[in-house]
């Protein structure tokens, strides 16, 4: 059965920064961030842990934040057109 997960990073550039979030459907976290390694082509033999992984996308610096298990459920501010992930 796969679940939902919320991949957190922190994007830099010069002095600026941002947050970015990647849900990806997958049976394990490990499997997650095995996707998400993929996805942003992120050389995860030279990292020890999840924690250190950092990598370049476009002119932005990116370093992972945390993972976490979410649910889906349709908004219901917008009658169910929106998604919310909790």
């Amino acid at each position: 059965m796969e679940k939902l997960y919320a991949i957190s990073y922190k994007l830099r550039y010069a002095e600026t920064s941002d947050w970015g979030t990647e849900y990806l459907k997958a049976s394990s976290k490990g499997q997650a961030m095995n996707i998400f390694a993929k996805t942003r082509k992120i050389l995860t033999a030279k990292f020890k842990s999840y924690n250190d992984w950092h990598w370049e996308e476009g002119v932005w610096s990116a370093e992972f934040h945390n993972i976490k298990q979410v649910k889906e459920m349709p908004c219901p501010h917008c009658s169910g057109t929106g998604v919310i992930h909790t």
